[in-house]
């Protein structure tokens, strides 16, 4: 049997140290994201490329804005009370008409608990279909305007612009589901910072003209710096370890 000498023992030991201090040095480190988990609950069984749309567009401004990473769920919810983290959008079929007994322009609704803190926010997706075709009729008659002007050589007047601007024909193929969306969005804001009140000038104003919908600009659906703040530091960061 062949004796190792202790300094070549304490060298082995000493590579074999590196050698595992280098493997966790190599490790990745697990990256930060701030996440949301939305357990989307839909009673319109609105179409595949809809519930896109309205994912992609709720995703955009909680990611673009916020830093916020959305894990839907769909059709599936705990039994429990939710976390910080957690909430519930529901789409219904209806217009509303049962929560406000009579009828309302109203959207989307966040009622809260007696607690001050609801988990649960609705979207009325025959109001979307009503604004939607409000909006129809409004870029149909600027269109025709402008069209007659075109025809009589006469400059359309500046009015028309006010009413739906030229290119309002195509933003109409998916304002439903965009209207859906933001709406969505609005009422998930309410809830996470337990918001009864509403901004100016941005997502979480009270209201929105039909004129709003038919802009490609994106600044009337924007967050406030302060909601940001807000929301960044509600839902606090969950590590997560990238896929090997």
């Amino acid at each position: 049997m062949k004796t190792v000498p202790n300094s070549l023992r304490i060298l082995r030991l000493a590579l074999a140290s590196a050698l595992i201090a280098s493997l966790y040095v190599a490790a990745p480190a697990a990256a930060q994201t701030q996440e949301l988990i939305v357990y989307l609950i839909d009673h319109q069984f609105v179409s595949d490329t809809e519930m896109a749309t309205i994912q992609d567009e709720i995703g955009a401004i909680f990611h673009a804005q916020a830093g916020v990473d959305i894990r839907w769920v769909l059709d599936d919810s705990p039994r429990r009370q939710l976390g910080n983290n957690e909430l519930r959008f529901l789409i219904l079929a209806s217009d509303g008409t049962r929560w406000f007994h009579g009828p309302s322009n109203v959207i989307g609704l966040a009622p809260h608990d007696d607690s001050g803190v609801g988990r649960n926010c609705f979207v009325f997706y025959r109001q979307a279909l009503w604004f939607r075709q409000q909006a129809v009729l409004r870029c149909r008659e600027a269109t025709r305007a402008r069209t007659q002007a075109l025809s009589a050589g006469v400059a359309v007047d500046p009015s028309i612009d006010d009413l739906a601007p030229a290119e309002c024909g195509e933003y109409l193929p998916s304002l439903t589901p965009m209207v859906v969306a933001r709406a969505a969005a609005h009422e998930m804001v309410h809830i996470l910072l337990n918001k009864l009140d509403h901004s100016e000038g941005s997502l979480m104003r009270k209201s929105f003209d039909i004129k709003e919908w038919l802009e490609g600009d994106q600044v009337s659906f924007r967050l406030l710096p302060e909601e940001i703040t807000a929301l960044q530091d509600l839902l606090t960061p969950v590590a997560t370890t990238p896929a090997r």
